[in-house]
């Protein structure tokens, strides 16, 4: 089959460093445009036509698939004009600020017959694979416990994800991964949660904050994101008779090693197993989007996945706003 050709809604930072060199490391895609307002940063992408506005690229009948890394707040809005066109779109995480964006989501891309994923691309690492067989083998029996952590130091006090209008918050740009993997990879599903944090006094967003969930067999599972403290990124799992711990767990490829770490320990602390994984995961992330679209398969992480996580940021960050302990009931799909 031709390779896919790819459009680029937005010159964003994450489509440069990332998304795009994954696909021109692929051999089944053609970065074939990229829209932005900014020509000169669209310009350093170095494809075949620039489009000044977004409208022109979704037009543009030979593009199949494309990538939004927008603003937060532009995630939905820009999604369904894609799908409705008939695009398949790779939608930068979190894919919508409330459960009722991403239902529009879900809708068009199903009403359209098209490809939908968010990009969450740190699931398609080997390291949490290894992590599922670990947890399924019984080495440390039952879990009980989850505590997931990413928090970085945002500079920038012009920054967009300090921006309350466009989306912003420490839990909507890193915790979201913790969230993921708590309710994703590991299938920990919440009944109740609640969330507290430092709020900016002038920007309005979370900059450090903190969810504790429940689940409905009173296990926890802690959240914590900051964009004040120093790069940490991990998830530890705690079970009856032990703990499995993966550091680098979200962005592994930014680590001294370029490698996730998995380790599991006994119910002394005693290190029984500790494991180095290296692996592409950006690139696996866009050969999975692939086999979808030449396939016509639904991603293994789909839009009702989405939804879920949709879901549980909105509880999140209600039950900040109202300092509340909120219980979270499961919808139809």
């Amino acid at each position: 089959m031709d390779k896919i050709r790819w459009g680029i809604i937005s010159a964003a930072n994450i489509a440069y460093d990332e998304l795009v060199p994954a696909l021109r490391r692929s051999n089944r895609a053609n970065v074939a445009a990229v829209a932005s307002k900014s020509r000169n940063k669209a310009e350093r992408f170095n494809t075949p036509i620039v489009y000044e506005e977004y409208e022109q690229l979704l037009d543009d009948s030979s593009i199949d698939a494309v990538y939004i890394p927008l603003p937060n707040s532009l995630h939905s809005e820009w999604a369904v004009k894609a799908l409705k066109k008939g695009k398949h779109v790779l939608l930068e995480k979190p894919a919508a600020l409330n459960e009722a964006e991403m239902r529009e989501i879900k809708m068009a891309a199903e009403e359209n017959e098209v490809i939908f994923m968010e990009a969450f691309m740190y699931q398609f690492h080997s390291q949490h694979k290894r992590v599922k067989e670990l947890l399924e083998s019984g080495m440390i029996g039952e879990y009980r416990h989850i505590k997931a952590h990413f928090s970085w130091m945002l500079e920038d006090e012009e920054d967009i994800r300090l921006n309350r209008e466009l989306g912003g918050g420490a839990m909507r740009d890193v915790g979201c991964y913790g969230v993921h993997a708590v309710t994703q990879m590991i299938g920990f599903k919440p009944v109740r949660l609640s969330m507290t944090g430092k709020v900016h006094p002038e920007k309005g967003v979370d900059t450090t904050s903190s969810c504790i969930l429940f689940d409905q067999e009173n296990r926890m599972a802690e959240v914590s994101a900051s964009m004040e403290l120093p790069f940490i990124d991990r998830y530890e799992i705690i079970g009856t008779k032990g703990s499995i711990a993966v550091d680098s767990s979200f962005r592994p490829d930014v680590s001294d090693d370029e490698s996730g770490k998995v380790t599991v320990r006994d119910q002394n602390g005693n290190t029984v197993l500790f494991e180095r994984y290296k692996d592409d995961q950006y690139l696996n992330q866009v050969e999975h989007f692939h086999d979808c679209v030449y396939k016509g398969d639904t991603p293994a992480y789909n839009a009702a996945h989405s939804l879920e996580m949709a879901r549980y940021l909105e509880k999140c960050y209600e039950s900040l706003n109202k300092n509340s302990v909120l219980t979270i009931i499961e919808k139809g799909e």
